[in-house]
């Protein structure tokens, strides 16, 4: 399955629309999670129609910040979970095989407060008797060659994050395409 992750800082430019377009036709992607779309239900319904997306879950902005939203396409039977302002779970079953679970993550935007994440990851798991797909945009690294320019990551946070990788018995999956954005 093609999926894509994206945290867009807002979707209000018309030029971060355009690139959703091109995107979805030249990746076809069956799902796709959005992080900071900045953008009401509303907007994200029109979002949908245009690029050809079947199904929305969305999770609005609170003030000028956050929302999050998830679309897919031929999911026959896409049942909803859980939700919150940094996460979207639902199971998803198609037609002849099994059924799946996907998570949409968006992490807490603050260093500090990252342990909320990892909790919320904790929380999450324990349901997990389904195949499990996380996505998202945890605001989080594995090693310092994840990060590109900058400072450092702190080390207690790449710590936290694969203590909360094994804990949980995760395992990260390459990323082809755009690495960074």
């Amino acid at each position: 399955m093609i999926s894509l992750a994206w945290n867009c800082q807002g979707l209000g430019a018309p030029g971060k629309i355009q690139f959703l377009q091109d995107v979805t036709r030249y990746e076809q992607p069956k799902c796709m999670f959005l992080c900071e779309t900045i953008t009401s239900r509303r907007k994200m319904e029109e979002l949908c129609v245009k690029l050809k997306f079947e199904g929305l879950l969305t999770v609005e902005p609170q003030g000028r910040s956050g929302g999050i939203a998830l679309l897919w396409k031929d999911a026959e039977d896409v049942n909803l979970m859980s939700m919150s302002k940094n996460h979207i779970d639902v199971s998803i079953k198609v037609e002849g095989k099994d059924p799946w679970r996907l998570t949409g993550i968006y992490g807490e935007p603050i260093r500090a407060q990252r342990h909320k994440t990892w909790d919320l990851l904790r929380h999450l798991a324990r349901d997990a008797n389904l195949p499990w797909y996380l996505i998202g945009d945890f605001n989080n690294v594995t090693s310092q060659q994840d990060k590109r320019g900058g400072h450092s990551y702190p080390n207690w946070l790449v710590e936290g994050f694969n203590d909360y990788l094994r804990d949980a018995e995760l395992q990260d999956l390459e990323i082809t395409g755009h690495q960074f954005t």
